[in-house]
């Protein structure tokens, strides 16, 4: 009985120390914004949703070589289409995706074919 409340003694000092650890660093506000310096790496996959009869986000900015995904959560067909013809999605249909890779640095502005006041923008750095 002795050795059963010694280790759970022992966890409980375990646990108590990592949440020591742990939150200090919440109050300092450290890890609750994400990072703005020059060193931040762009997740890979960054995510635009077509919402009814717009994009969102309406402007993207990701770092070279990151993939960009449109999703269509919308009841209509739209397409995600570069103004100077650098990619054409094609018909994204309800709850169909595209995805296009960013290899150059630049603005990237494009539109929906079908609606033509949808318009976006991905700003890669």
């Amino acid at each position: 009985m002795h050795k059963v409340s010694l280790r759970m003694g022992t966890a409980l000092v375990a646990v108590a120390l990592v949440g020591a650890v742990q939150v200090p660093s919440l109050a300092t506000g450290r890890g609750a914004h994400p990072s703005t310096s020059p060193q931040q790496v762009s997740s890979p996959l960054q995510r635009v949703g077509i919402v009814d009869f717009g994009f969102d986000p309406v402007t993207l900015t990701i770092t070279k070589g990151t993939k960009v995904r449109w999703t269509n959560t919308g009841n209509v067909t739209h397409t995600s289409t570069s103004t100077t013809g650098a990619w054409d999605s094609g018909s994204i249909a309800p709850d169909d995706t595209f995805t296009q890779r960013f290899k150059k640095v630049g603005t990237f502005r494009y539109h929906c074919t079908i609606h033509t006041q949808m318009r976006g923008k991905i700003v890669v750095t």
